[in-house]
């Protein structure tokens, strides 16, 4: 069965680490890193199937050399905490031959990557000799810059956007799933993007084990992860056969019980009713659902923050501005009064006017002061542990009103594809009984009591309603079902030529 997986990384100097000694680790290569002053000789390594470099039709052809690539990819960030490259490690179809998974690889690099205007650097490899040897992936790095006719550009900042991944993982599925229907054929197994819980299935995820961790449990010995894989296959393992279980002794209490024969005009309405409160139960959970997705503003730190300066801040920024206009006043009408006659003759007049221009200027630098200083208690104040617990008082309880809100959502997602599940189940055995009662039949056998749940109770009517129909020749039981599917039909959700 094909095999989904999609990671984005990035090559951080933070951690330490190299655009170029990632690129030649992933083609098993030898380069130079210019920046470190470092030879990175993985030409040892072996594994690597395939090996190149994809780059737009614009990009300068040095590029096209894996040496000068990320040395040029290195050169274009100055920052010791840059993100020079991006790695994108995708497993590819066990089932495709090695050139079918080249051509796979080379067409994703072509529509996601270089025709966004990136540089992508891939190497293909083989399975490691003693794990899965249906283990084939690619390791692509790509750059974090646009390139063009000049060399790098401005960086790709949608990147930074969570939705920016969403949407590669969506581009592999679908280029995936086309290449194994092209090369295997309509009836090729598939793969999808979307989580277990987006999928409906009750299970958990596993861990990813790791080189290391991988290394111990081929050698036989236990690891940490592995010992968490390990827990989480036996509780889903569990998940599956419990319902089973549930289901069985369902029966099991079900089978000593008395019976009796029931008009099928009264089990058909009583199904009917069934079907109609599952309905109504499926579509209240569908509107609480709708409910619960509504978005939830949710603040963010540096809202929070500008609540609490903004006021100052513009305290602030007007008493600045008060304090030069005042400074810019004072000093026109200075100029003005040496013109004027009847003011220098005047010195009582003069002196007057100094005063009074002091005072105001004093009286805009006090007020510049106040702000100043109420900005800077504020800051401090922010920075104090009554600060930050006033942050986290803004944020944490919306923050955790959204998840609760999503896990709503999702426990309400599983519980409507449950109750579709019943819904049909119950529409297929109202089917039944009709086709039983077309035929001729006018009761059907049951428990005296059905108390042990909806599911019990169709499963125990399906297998009666089942074993009435196949009592009769099959022409007849085609007859019988296409005259009450042209009855049906549109009528009851779930039910279709098909069916």
């Amino acid at each position: 069965m094909a095999h989904y997986r999609l990671e984005v990384k990035a090559i951080k100097r933070s951690d330490g680490r190299s655009a170029v000694a990632a690129s030649a680790y992933r083609a098993a290569g030898k380069l130079f890193d210019k920046r470190l002053e470092m030879v990175f000789d993985y030409t040892d390594k072996g594994g690597v199937a395939f090996t190149g470099i994809m780059a737009p039709a614009a990009a300068p052809g040095e590029l096209q050399n894996r040496e000068r690539l990320w040395n040029a990819a290195e050169a274009a960030d100055k920052r010791a905490d840059s993100r020079t490259a991006r790695e994108i490690l995708v497993s590819l179809p066990h089932e495709l031959s090695d050139d079918q998974r080249h051509g796979l690889v080379r067409a994703f690099i072509a529509e996601s990557l270089v025709g966004k205007g990136m540089i992508a650097d891939y190497g293909i490899h083989y399975p490691d000799a003693h794990g899965d040897e249906r283990n084939h992936h690619a390791h692509i790095l790509v750059t974090t810059r646009r390139v063009g006719p000049e060399g790098f550009g401005f960086k790709a900042r949608e990147w930074d956007n969570p939705d920016a991944v969403k949407a590669l993982r969506l581009e592999w599925e679908q280029i995936q799933n086309l290449h194994l229907r092209q090369h295997l054929g309509q009836e090729a197994p598939q793969v999808t993007s979307r989580s277990l819980n987006d999928q409906g299935l009750d299970q958990e995820p596993t861990i990813h084990l790791g080189p290391a961790a991988s290394g111990m449990e081929r050698r036989g010995e236990a690891s940490d992860r592995g010992d968490i894989n390990r827990r989480v296959q036996t509780r889903n393992a569990e998940r599956q056969t419990r319902p089973v279980q549930v289901r069985e002794l369902e029966d099991q209490m079900a089978a000593g019980r008395p019976r009796q024969a029931y008009p099928i005009d009264a089990v058909i309405r009583e199904f009917e009713a069934i079907h109609q409160t599952m309905v109504r139960e499926r579509d209240s959970w569908a509107r609480a659902q709708a409910r619960v997705t509504a978005p939830i503003e949710v603040p963010t730190a540096r809202s929070v923050v500008s609540e609490v300066m903004g006021e100052a801040l513009s305290r602030r920024a007007a008493a600045a501005r008060r304090l030069d206009w005042t400074q810019n006043r004072i000093e026109q009408g200075r100029a003005r009064r040496q013109t004027l006659v009847r003011w220098v003759r005047n010195p009582v007049r003069m002196i007057w006017a100094a005063h009074a221009e002091m005072n105001a200027v004093d009286r805009a630098r006090a007020a510049d002061r106040r702000a100043e200083v109420d900005l800077k208690v504020r800051q401090e104040w922010l920075r104090s542990e009554a600060g930050r617990v006033y942050l986290a008082s803004r944020l944490d309880p919306p923050r955790q009103a959204a998840a609760d809100a999503r896990r709503e959502a999702r426990t309400l997602e599983r519980k409507i594809k449950r109750a579709d599940r019943r819904i049909e189940a119950v529409a297929r055995t109202r089917v039944k009984l009709l086709v039983a009662r077309e035929l001729g039949h006018d009761g059907i056998v049951a428990p005296t009591r059905m108390d042990l749940g909806v599911g019990q109770a169709v499963r125990e009517v399906d297998r009666r309603a089942v074993d009435v129909v196949k009592a009769h020749a099959p022409v007849a039981q085609e007859r019988a079902l296409s005259k009450v599917m042209a009855l049906v039909q549109g009528k009851v959700p779930g039910i279709g030529p098909d069916r």
